[in-house]
């Protein structure tokens, strides 16, 4: 999530820019807003993570991740959209709707 934002502060790093691409705008206006915590299973279903690891093999799965970028074996993945979150965000008219 983004814990700034419940001492009152605008996301930093480029959270406002980059969390909407990732996990739709209705999603990072709610992380955005209320600054809640997200629980991994949450985080890999909106597309916020790409793996949800133990962390007892975290290194391992981190240097295994890291060498498949390195030779193109691994690529992102992008998250397909259901049909409403199209609707409501990739045309001006849902946009309008949506921050209504």
């Amino acid at each position: 999530g983004l814990p700034e934002v419940k001492l009152g502060l605008l996301p930093g790093f480029g959270g406002t820019q980059n969390l909407p691409p990732l996990v739709g705008i209705q999603e990072a206006v709610k992380m955005m807003t209320t600054g809640a915590n997200v629980r991994p299973a949450k985080a890999k279903k909106t597309g916020l993570v790409d793996l949800v690891v133990d962390p007892a093999a975290l290194e391992d799965v981190a240097v295994m991740c890291a060498e498949q970028l390195a030779d193109g074996t691994l690529k992102p993945k992008k998250k397909k959209k259901a049909l409403m979150n199209q609707l409501l965000e990739d045309n001006p008219l849902g946009r309008m709707v949506l921050f209504d």
